[in-house]
């Protein structure tokens, strides 16, 4: 490594040093281009001197130069030279280093730092801009003509952008472009990208919405707020809790997925987030902050918010000053802290920082008192001397108390030395490094970047002091190693670095690491593509790059809004989804494996390929794009409270009988449907915690997408009168997607937005506190209860003789178990469990919680066990504390460690060793389960002798098996295989050569079914021309049921908002249970009644007099031949009927007319769904019911004949005093079809009709016409209705398909209120309510009472008998 003379030259004649430096660049340029300096420079400096001296000290001048040795061995010395920062031009900088033979050895050092020279500057816009999940808007570039390099980063004038460098080769720079400040949505956007000393390059670049055709932008939005009249004048609105604000939904007919719609304060602005909604028709979720900006076409509409917001107070701690104290016990000395907090307790965390950090709420460190006047105590174990000052921090939030450590010396210790490294490849994506280490203090931890902090559970032989530590490290996260001691002192090494002199050795990674990937423009494909995300699609990506190295590690991450909820979440809660590249030897091609998560965004899927710890190349146009079918629909919204109720709020308690009180509420989720759910709730006065938890198992009313459920809490006298407050609640649906509050969220957001009570804003936290009162309580004093023993066991602790205990926290079982008592049982709140701490040095905290074993009339008797973390404290001491102790009285009570030092013969602190031939399993690779044999790879300690490892399944038809065949790297990993195919979680064990068994651990595999095709709807042929429904005008008092039901479309006429339904959007559907089947023929009968508050109900009880019910009637009737002049040439009555299950939902029935075979699908739909029939999309509405009747080859009289498929409906009720109306006419939604309307009264059976099939495989149009004319078989009343619809088909060749559907409807218009209605007293006047009906057509059969009751069908020549039949069942219908 030879120097030039003009970049380090001695000043002092040299004989007797030789220096040389590790990295020898000596001409820089800014990372930045505006900057004026260059930043960070650093060197490693070997030198070398003659045999027999040595050098005794070094120097060097000015403040920006700092020169440190690292490194001696015998004769050579390493030294990291640095300079903060130098100026454009030349810097110098002396050196200076003194021998022991007092000679004096003087070098000057040269850098420069250059200005860029830009008049060759050339850029060239290689992509239309796109959009990636962060907020801004991404173009590539390609800039040329930089001299004398390229910066790492462009700065640009508009305080909204960056241009950053890629690395890639050819397309090396992006653009990105915060859209907050654009003024026309289509305009091209100037700008200026700027360089040092004023240097600037002006640019134009086309805007995002510029893509895009006139009419797909956003040109109208429906906004509904919450609460809803936040805008009022004088409204004055207190956050729901901390930072969380009032919200609207914005329903957007986008056909882009980000419509310029923006919410700002004074902190900036964000996009409204999506949440539901397709293609057309989105909705977007915001914050009712100081502005709303939206895109309306090219033009941007600015709306600001009048509204008068009080955020709640931050709680705070004191205002007494903090006591501490530094008592010392045997070889414990403690650090004691304590503070007296008058300040209301709020159900926040605390915050306490000394050797390291911990959150904790109650009742960690709550001593005594209640929540209006409390003492906070903690003991920690004391540190006397360390790297730098500590002290201790103690908080919430912003207020921060800080207590000095007088006691704790710093002290200058020897940081950790690396002596030797090695990287062994295990899989696809990580490696094992070797370390071995020397630490006079002793190794506290070894850090890369990215990862978490291991302990020294990493240590596999020797010493802390002396040892061999193994780490597995994934390249794509990893740029350097961090070693830290004892004492606080580190040694961090990068690439590059010398961490030996003799022989000469630098930290180098693999060869493969470095590689970089280019030109995936032809060389990246997907082998499914324009996806449907009904459920979730199961994928592989491709890379064809045979210059790569095999084992090259390369990662692929979804970005899109599911799989990594950017804007909904804080980026603290953000873990993308890694999916690894692994080489396939056959096809040589590098293969990802992937699940796209179902019910996503409409458009492309966006992801990123990384290749390196930095860099990677996100999806644009430049690569292959990963399409989404139009027709998916989204829901990014996670389980919300539709309905909240108080139980028994107020109660009185007087009696010594147990009382509960609690919560009834509804959760819905429309489309993915809840999984689980987690409420805290806490006492206002004694902090009493209740924890809830709960998964659809635990349902017992509803499914998972609509259900109700309670949670309930006794209370006993002798109590207190105060209030329990929900203080956390946290729901997931089945894609993950998370609903949640909390009283004190870190930010305004995600607060506001995943608030699940946003329906009941307008009652504020009022909603979530219940309050009783306890008329006779007997006043418990504030005496805290006496600890009586204290005792700890473990099966790994030894005690020598008149010693401490020692716990092995290296061994395979490293469970503690605790037992204790106190005295005052009469008067503890016994639901109350107080947790025990096990505190550490450096390590943070473990919990164990207790259970009540035993009491009586003066003590109770408890005991609890959990598990030490490997290695956790060694090899410093663990001490124990104790709180959350309540009495009757409403005083909670806790124990320091210094307050347990008092009980005698207690066990309150323990020592730690730490074993190394016992094995522990830590944690698996991500496993894929896709076939039998799959590969897993298991990281731990101890694997060195490990000779079998055990598999047991969950499955209960997989038998357990083991492998004997292992792969095993150092004693931290193995890699094995005969692994069974299962989508359950299954358990390993493994076994060592010298009889050692592992703990049991559950692996939860990733299930990847790549069998499955990918759903698509092939497009059928069309024979034009298809009819569609004539624009009808808008009607409705108000219009379209107002602007929360719906709004007028100049196209079609009222477009309704879910779950409101009909041509004036006044019909509501009715959410039922699923019908019970029929398994006789296509019939399904469902009765609604009407309980006296006018709501429909399907529940059975006693008051069925108070009643009103309803009952329809859907059957398949006849299949008529017509002529060309409409008249009946043949006609077949259905009569018996095959039935056939297929799932759940779905049933078949199946007859022979004719020969002719006639099958009807019948499929019950309890959630919105969208579906695709003859090339049209359609949506199924909940609770509705799509007959698909599928007709084979007919043998027509005549080729000008066709076909009428003969459909029957009807609704009776058991009321005579009612009205009733039947309406037919053409839908208004867009979905080109005909509806039928059955009402009576406020109920009603709706029944939609498309205009065309499927004929011959081909999409034909037909017609649908009301036959009441000619088959009046029943006659009308005003308690029974009903039709005949004529489903009339072309002349065909080999088969058609149709497929209608219905639902049942409430109106907010009745019967007796329109016109051409019939009642029994048309001057009785009756009251308007919600209008129910059943849509019957061709796909939803929505809502509350699908009745689907097939009549009964009789053959041609039995006319009269088919009549009678009809009647009788009609008649039998009225005496309900």
């Amino acid at each position: 490594m030879g120097v030039n003379n003009s970049q380090i030259t001695s000043i002092t004649g040299e004989t007797t040093l030789s220096v040389n430096v590790t990295n020898p660049i000596f001409s820089f340029s800014p990372y930045y281009s505006q900057n004026t300096e260059c930043y960070d420079i650093s060197y490693e400096i070997l030198i070398e001197v003659k045999s027999g001296i040595s050098i005794k000290d070094q120097s060097n001048n000015g403040t920006k130069l700092s020169l440190i040795r690292k490194l001696q061995t015998n004769n050579k010395y390493l030294y990291k030279l640095s300079l903060s920062s130098i100026p454009f031009g030349n810097y110098y900088g002396q050196l200076n280093f003194t021998t022991d033979d007092y000679k004096n050895h003087t070098y000057i050092l040269k850098v420069e730092c250059n200005e860029y020279n830009i008049d060759n500057l050339k850029i060239s816009i290689e992509t239309n801009p796109y959009y990636i999940n962060s907020g801004y808007f991404y173009y590539i570039l390609s800039i040329s003509g930089i001299e004398p390099g390229f910066p790492g980063g462009i700065n640009i004038a508009e305080y909204f952008g960056f241009i950053s460098n890629s690395l890639d080769p050819e397309f090396n720079y992006i653009l990105q472009i915060s859209p907050y400040f654009i003024q026309n949505l289509t305009q091209d956007i100037d700008i200026t990208l700027l360089f040092g000393n004023n240097k600037k390059f002006s640019l134009k670049v086309k805007s995002y919405y510029a893509n895009f055709n006139k009419q797909d932008l956003a040109t109208g939005h429906e906004d509904k707020f919450f609460p809803s009249d936040i805008l009022s004048t004088g409204i004055n609105f207190t956050a729901f809790s901390y930072n969380c604000y009032p919200i609207f939904h914005s329903v957007v007919n986008t056909n882009i997925i980000r419509p310029y719609q923006l919410v700002q304060d004074i902190s900036g602005s964000w996009f409204t987030v999506p949440i539901k909604g397709k293609k057309g028709n989105m909705t977007y979720v915001g914050v009712v902050y100081d502005k709303f900006i939206n895109g309306n076409g090219s033009s941007i509409d600015y709306f600001n918010f009048s509204t008068n917001i009080q955020n709640q107070n931050i709680p705070k701690i004191g205002p007494t000053p903090i006591v501490k104290g530094f008592p010392s016990t045997n070889s414990i000395t403690l650090f004691i802290v304590s503070i007296n907090n008058t300040y209301p307790y709020q159900f926040s965390d605390f915050s306490y920082e000394y050797s390291n950090k911990i959150v904790r709420g109650w009742p960690y460190g709550f001593h005594s008192g209640n929540n209006n006047n409390y003492t906070n105590k903690i003991s920690l174990i004391h540190i006397p001397e360390y790297s730098t000052s500590l002290n201790y921090y103690f908080g919430i939030n912003n207020d921060v108390e800080e207590i000095k450590d007088e006691i704790s010396k710093p002290i200058t210790s020897t940081p950790p030395k690396l002596v030797s490294y090695g990287f062994t490849k295990v899989s696809s994506q990580n490696y094992l490094l070797r370390l071995e280490i020397e630490s006079i203090s002793g190794v506290q931890n070894i850090y890369t970047f990215g990862m978490d902090s291991p302990s020294i559970d990493s240590l596999v032989s020797g010493t802390i002091n002396n040892g061999i530590f193994e780490i597995v490290v994934d390249f794509l996260e990893f740029n350097m190693i961090g070693i830290k001691d004892l004492m606080g002192s580190s040694t961090i090494v990068k690439k590059g670095d010398v961490i030996s002199l003799e022989p000469l050795v630098t930290l180098q990674l693999p060869p493969e690491i470095d590689y970089k990937l280019i030109n995936f423009q032809n060389n990246l494909w997907f082998l499914k593509n324009n996806i449907s995300l009904e459920e979730d699609s199961y994928n592989i990506v491709y890379i064809n790059s045979s210059d790569t190295p095999h084992d090259k590690p390369i990662s692929f991450y979804l970005n899109d809004i599911i799989s990594y909820p950017f804007e909904r979440e804080d980026m603290g809660n953000l873990v993308a989804i890694k999916y690894p590249f692994i080489y396939n030897t056959s096809s040589g091609l590098f293969e990802c494996k992937f699940i796209v998560p179902k019910n996503n965004m409409f458009g492309t899927i966006q992801y990123m390929v990384r290749y390196d710890n930095e860099y990677g190349f996100y999806s644009n146009e430049l690569i292959p794009q990963l399409y989404v079918n139009d027709d998916t629909v989204l829901d990014n919204q996670g389980p919300i409270f539709s309905s909240f109720e108080k139980i028994r709020n107020g109660l009185v308690i007087s009696t010594a009988k147990t009382e509960t009180i609690g919560w009834n509420f509804n959760i819905t989720d429309d489309l993915n449907g809840f999984e689980s759910g987690y409420i805290k709730v806490m006492g206002s006065v004694d902090s009493s915690t209740y924890h809830f938890n709960f998964t659809m198992d635990d349902i017992i009313i509803g499914d998972k997408f609509n259900f109700q459920y309670q949670i309930l809490i006794n209370i006993t006298q002798p109590c207190i009168t105060q209030e329990y407050r929900i203080v956390k609640v946290l729901l997931f649906d089945t894609n993950k997607i998370a609903s949640r509050f909390d009283l004190y969220p870190a930010y305004v957001k995600p607060a506001s937005i995943l608030n699940p009570f946003f329906n009941f804003l307008d009652q504020g936290l009022n909603i979530t506190i219940l309050s009783f009162t306890c008329s006779n309580l007997q006043t418990t004093a504030n005496l805290k209860p006496k600890l009586l023993s204290f005792t700890v066991s473990t099966t790994t602790t030894t005690i020598p003789t008149g010693g401490i205990p020692t716990i092995d926290v290296g061994a395979t079982n490293r469970s503690i178990s605790f037992e204790f008592s106190i005295d005052s049982a009469s008067t503890i709140k016994l639901d109350q469990l107080p947790i025990i701490y096990i505190t550490s040095l450096f390590s943070g905290l473990v919990e164990c919680f207790s259970k009540i074993v035993s009491n009586d009339a003066n003590n109770v008797f408890y005991r609890c066990s959990t598990e030490i973390p490997l290695g956790f404290g060694f090899p410093n001491s663990l001490i124990f504390s104790l709180y959350g102790i309540v009495n009757n009285g409403g005083y909670f009570y806790g124990y320091s460690n210094d307050d347990i030092q008092d009980v005698q013969s207690a066990n309150y602190y323990v020592n730690t060793a730490l074993s190394l031939s016992e094995p522990v399993i830590k944690s698996t690779e991500r496993y894929f389960s896709d076939d039998d044999n799959g590969e897993l790879v298991i990281f731990g300690r101890g694997f060195s002798k490990v000779d079998k490892v055990d598999f047991i399944y969950s499955d209960s038809n997989l038998q357990p098996n083991s492998a004997t065949s292992l792969s095993i790297y150092g004693s931290s990993v193995i890699k094995v295989g005969r692994i069974q195919k299962t989508k359950y979680p299954f358990h390993i064990k493994i076994s060592t050569s010298d009889n050692f068994k592992s703990n049991l651990f559950t692996v939860k595999p990733i299930y990847f079914d790549s069998s499955i095709p990918p759903k698509s709807s092939p497009t059928i042929p069309t024979i034009s021309p298809i009819p569609t429904n004539a624009p009808q005008k808008c009607q409705g008092n108000p219009e379209c049921g107002g602007k929360n039901q719906g709004y007028c479309s100049s196209t079609t006429g009222c477009i309704c908002y879910p779950p409101w339904i009909g041509t004036t959007c006044s019909s509501q559907i009715i959410i039922v249970p699923q019908p019970s089947i029929n398994k006789t023929s296509p019939q399904v009968e469902i009765p609604t009644k009407v309980e006296n508050n006018g709501q429909s109900s399907t529940e059975t009880n006693n008051k069925e007099s108070q009643k009103m019910i309803f009952k329809s009637l859907i059957s398949l009737v006849s299949l008529r031949e017509l002529d060309f002049n409409n008249k009946e040439v043949n006609n077949y009555i259905f009569d018996q009927w095959i039935y056939t299950p297929i799932n759940q939902f779905k049933n078949q029935y199946f007859t022979t007319i004719s020969n002719t075979n006639i099958t009807a699908t019948l499929e019950w739909f309890n959630q919105s769904t969208f579906i695709q029939f003859a090339n049209q999309n359609l949506t199924m509405n909940p609770s509705s019911i799509k007959y698909t009747i599928e007709i084979s080859k007919y043998q027509f009289s005549r080729s000008l004949n066709q076909l009428q498929l003969v459909m029957a409906a009807s609704l009776t009720s058991n009321s005579n005093d009612i009205c009733s109306l039947n309406q037919f006419g053409n839908t208004s939604t867009g979905d080109d079809s005909n509806y039928l309307k059955i009402q009576i009264e406020n109920h009603s059976l709706y029944g939609r009709f498309i205009k065309r099939a499927i004929i011959d495989n081909t999409v034909k149009s037909i017609s649908n016409v009301l036959l009441d004319s000619s088959l009046n078989i029943i006659d009308s009343s005003t308690s029974s209705l009903q039709s005949y619809i004529g489903i009339t088909i072309p002349f065909y060749s080999d088969s058609i398909i149709v497929d209608p559907d219905f639902s049942v409807l409430i109106d907010s218009k009745s019967a007796s209120d329109q016109d051409n209605s019939i009642c029994t007293n048309k001057k009785s006047g009756l009251t308007t309510a919600q209008l129910a009906g059943i849509i019957i057509g061709s796909i939803a059969f929505a809502a509350m009472i699908v009745i689907i009751t097939i009549y009964i069908f009789v053959k041609r020549n039995n006319q009269k008998k088919f009549r009678a039949a009809i009647n009788k069942k009609m008649i039998e219908m009225k005496g309900l």
